[in-house]
């Protein structure tokens, strides 16, 4: 099983490259031909190799010579992380590898569109969430249904809470509909007794990110708008891995 899923690993990051792109833009997602985003010229299966194309063409288009995107053989690179961590940290022979695995990934495309578009795709984060719960039908192991159940709505509604007192606080919007839909999904996957480390981890993530801005000579400021999905995420894929150890089960 951790060969075929490392195997497999970068075609699922060349589909999420596809979600990334499209999604946002409103563009069809299986119904168009990937195509040189420079010529459109129409790639071939030869060039749609993840990883080993960009390799063999020197990361440059067959048609016109254009450099392609270094984003495409990132996120097949990241996607093949994702994999390889889940496996080194859950085992091959965990029941609940392939549930570590499709959260990563999913959580890898959600939070790359929400780093480049300050949005969180319903399309996405509803997904996600059903699959969690579905996660709990289907199996015995991981946090019991019930404790999905209960995540689900209390992530939803506490971060749509925090949403909605600050905007009356500091009228303007402080989190998106989108930040609180991705924590439900997070506690239908995890149980609700793993929110409060979830929104702990994110919190911290949030903090460093912004001092590194800081550090990095970016004036921060009141209105100043950072992606609080990419934390988030990171923060249910850490908790995830480590739910076992920790004792939440």
């Amino acid at each position: 099983m951790g060969w075929f899923l490392l195997l497999i690993a970068p075609f699922i990051g060349s589909f999420l490259g596809v979600l990334i792109r499209r999604l946002p833009r409103g563009e069809p997602v299986g119904m168009d031909r990937s195509r040189c985003e420079a010529c459109h010229h129409v790639l071939s299966p030869r060039e749609l190799i993840p990883l080993f194309s960009y390799a063999l063409q020197h990361g440059r288009c067959r048609a016109c010579g254009t450099t392609i995107d270094p984003f495409h053989p990132a996120i097949e690179l990241a996607a093949t992380v994702v994999a390889a961590l889940a496996l080194a940290v859950t085992g091959a022979d965990n029941p609940m590898l392939w549930g570590d695995v499709l959260l990563g990934w999913a959580l890898l495309a959600l939070s790359w569109i929400d780093f480049e578009t300050f949005r969180l795709p319903d399309v996405l984060t509803l997904p996600l969430l059903l699959g969690g719960l579905a996660e709990g039908i289907l199996t015995s192991d991981g946090a019991p249904l019930e404790s999905r159940v209960a995540g689900a709505l209390a992530g939803w509604a506490l971060l749509s809470l925090v949403s909605v007192l600050y905007k009356a606080l500091r009228g303007r919007a402080g989190l998106g509909g989108g930040d609180a839909k991705l924590f439900a999904a997070g506690g239908a996957w995890l149980g609700i007794g793993a929110l409060p480390v979830v929104l702990l981890g994110a919190s911290v993530c949030g903090l460093i990110f912004a001092l590194v801005l800081a550090a990095r000579g970016r004036h921060l400021h009141a209105r100043m708008m950072l992606p609080f999905g990419p934390c988030l995420a990171l923060s249910l894929w850490i908790t995830r891995l480590l739910q076992h150890d920790l004792g939440w089960l």
